[in-house]
């Protein structure tokens, strides 16, 4: 995908596993990178040494669309190659409920009034965690059984699991999944691309992804 990136309209481009859009943090114009696939959340040095004489606590005031709210971003990181002088990840969303619709190219902050009304009309994924610190969530193609696979909200891929093909139904924590880009593989795994045509909250703290079609 590609295009015009609105100032604060929510609107964003996907490129990889990374949503960039542009925001103000602290009232300065930047470009933020949304990343669910990455742990923590970080700052460039450059953005770190203009916020160094305002920043309170590693607390920042991050303003998306006609929403602004508060995070804590304390890690410092050279600045990607998307150049974003911000990176949101899971700390940030398990924190603060952001509705992602990809199928719009919107992201839009939720009080937690917004997100409990958008929770009421969608529907769960379950998240488990597994001994080796991973994440799955249940598979299904087609009709068949569910079995566990592994979450990765880093690759830019929608679902590989044994015996899919190319138009195959799939369903990931009991919920049908449209237009889903799937593959053969012999470990079956859930990636970013596999939300790319519906509407979720990330509600990774209380191990959820909430879908909205």
């Amino acid at each position: 995908m590609a295009g015009p990136i609105g100032a604060t309209s929510g609107k964003f481009v996907l490129i990889g596993a990374t949503l960039l859009l542009n925001g103000r943090v602290n009232d300065i114009p930047v470009r933020l990178a949304i990343v669910p696939g990455a742990s923590t959340s970080a700052i460039s040095p450059d953005l770190s040494a203009r916020l160094a004489a305002r920043r309170g606590g590693g607390d920042v005031s991050i303003h998306l669309r006609a929403e602004t709210f508060r995070a804590r971003v304390e890690s410092i990181e050279g600045q990607p190659s998307t150049g974003a002088a911000i990176r949101l990840g899971q700390d940030v969303l398990d924190e603060n409920p952001i509705e992602i619709d990809f199928a719009h190219q919107r992201v839009r902050p939720l009080s937690p009034s917004e997100a409990t009304r958008f929770e009421r009309r969608a529907q769960p994924i379950a998240l488990h965690h597994e001994p080796d610190g991973s994440v799955s969530v249940d598979l299904a193609g087609g009709t068949g059984t569910p079995v566990s696979a592994r979450l990765d909200l880093s690759r830019a891929v929608g679902v590989t699991m044994h015996g899919l093909n190319a138009g195959s139904a799939v369903k990931v924590g009991g919920v049908a999944l449209p237009k889903v880009e799937v593959s053969d593989g012999p470990k079956p795994v859930v990636g970013l691309y596999a939300l790319r045509h519906v509407r979720v909250i990330f509600d990774l703290g209380h191990d959820r992804i909430w879908v909205h079609r």
